[in-house]
């Protein structure tokens, strides 16, 4: 009989097994590098609102002076408001209820819209006058029908603490700062991991991006090697148009914003989180008898348990959801300013969603811990340890 030499039998479950402890050193290796974050969004959805938050919560907040040098920017936010209420009122034929606020009325316009060359107390005597007449406010609850800064009632009545020689912002007042974000912004912070996943802490790079029609072309720049997409959408925007484009609403905007990165192979990667952002302002536009209906008609048939916010605030949710599930028709899309730059993906992926009011700390501080487990959980996946 003849003896064959001894051969060691191949154990695929082992063999496996070793492949997957050589991908954990290889990510164990590569696990003090930054995870990437990218916040995409429509303009004035709130992405640099939830960039600040991050400064707040994971970088020891704002300095002295970085309070100091917000000054002018919240300033400028309170005239802008005021100047824009004051500017529309002739075109929705409303008056000013006391006639002794025609002269402040006169006053500001002859400022214009660039803001005065020094802040006053004459001015902010002018703007205090104004704000209390009961014909401003009738113009700015019709804001939707204009373009007007979310912070305006905020700022406006905050007036007289803005006024002051010795202002200082509080966090409240930084956060809704409002500033056009044009390039990228990138602020970097490190985040204790759970001891599940092998503790310790990790390092985050969040980049924010202008969401404006204009700014998108430059998206392309930094999507190479991106973890998670934070989409952030202004659900309070369903009855307003885009600030560069009055004939487009701002939700159906969002909506073929996010099925184009949705679709797009470039970030086929990464995971997908959406921030259904400006909750507290939705619900504010709910409670004053405003509906979602004449803007998107499927709400009608829309049907869900609830009040009118919680029904409205699901149908949205519920409009993006469609969009991760729909099968897109193939089609060639040009590249341009006006369009995000797409290849079609065809891998299956999945999408998270967060209800989010990013000036609330406590509310960005919940949702990031536990997006912070999904994206480490997602990469864990990726090597099949998850």
């Amino acid at each position: 009989m003849r003896l064959l030499p001894c051969i060691k039998s191949y154990d695929e479950g082992v063999d496996h097994s070793k492949q997957i402890d050589r991908e954990i050193k290889e990510w164990i290796k590569t696990y003090n590098e930054a995870i990437k974050l990218l916040l995409l969004g429509t303009g004035e959805s709130g992405k640099t609102t939830i960039i600040k938050q991050m400064k707040i919560l994971h970088v020891k907040g704002f300095s002295h002076s970085e309070r100091t040098a917000m000054i002018p920017h919240i300033r400028f936010n309170t005239h802008e408001a005021i100047y824009e209420i004051i500017q529309n009122m002739p075109v929705l034929s409303i008056g000013l209820q006391n006639a002794k606020h025609v002269r402040a009325q006169q006053y500001l316009l002859k400022v214009g819209p660039e803001g005065p060359q020094e802040y006053t107390e004459e001015y902010f005597d002018n703007v205090r006058d104004l704000w209390q007449d009961a014909g401003v406010r009738e113009c700015f609850k019709r804001a939707n029908e204009y373009q007007l800064i979310d912070s305006a009632e905020y700022f406006l009545d905050r007036i007289d603490l803005i006024g002051k020689e010795d202002y200082v912002p509080s966090d409240a007042d930084i956060l809704r700062c409002r500033r056009k974000t044009t390039g990228i912004q990138k602020i970097e912070f490190k985040v204790k991991v759970p001891k599940s996943m092998h503790g310790g802490t990790q390092d985050f790079w969040m980049l924010d991006v202008g969401g404006q029609r204009g700014e998108r072309k430059k998206w392309i720049q930094v999507f190479e090697g991106i973890h998670a997409i934070w989409f952030v959408v202004a659900c309070s925007d369903f009855d307003q148009t885009l600030r560069e484009d009055n004939s487009q609403n701002r939700l159906k905007e969002a909506l073929i914003l996010f099925e184009d990165v949705w679709q797009s192979r470039f970030l086929l990667e990464a995971g997908i989180i959406v921030f259904l952002n400006k909750q507290d302002l939705l619900e504010t536009k709910i409670k004053q008898g405003r509906s979602i209906a004449p803007y998107f008609p499927k709400y009608n048939h829309f049907e869900a348990s609830g009040d009118e916010y919680t029904r409205t605030k699901l149908f949205i949710r519920n409009l993006f959801v469609n969009l991760t599930t729909k099968k897109r028709e193939r089609r060639h899309i040009i590249a341009s300013a006006e369009r995000f730059v797409v290849l079609e993906a065809s891998r299956a992926r999945e999408c998270y969603f967060h209800f989010t009011t990013a000036t609330d700390t406590h509310n960005v501080r919940t949702v990031f811990r536990d997006v912070h487990q999904m994206i480490l959980t997602h990469i864990l996946s990726n090597i099949g340890v998850y």
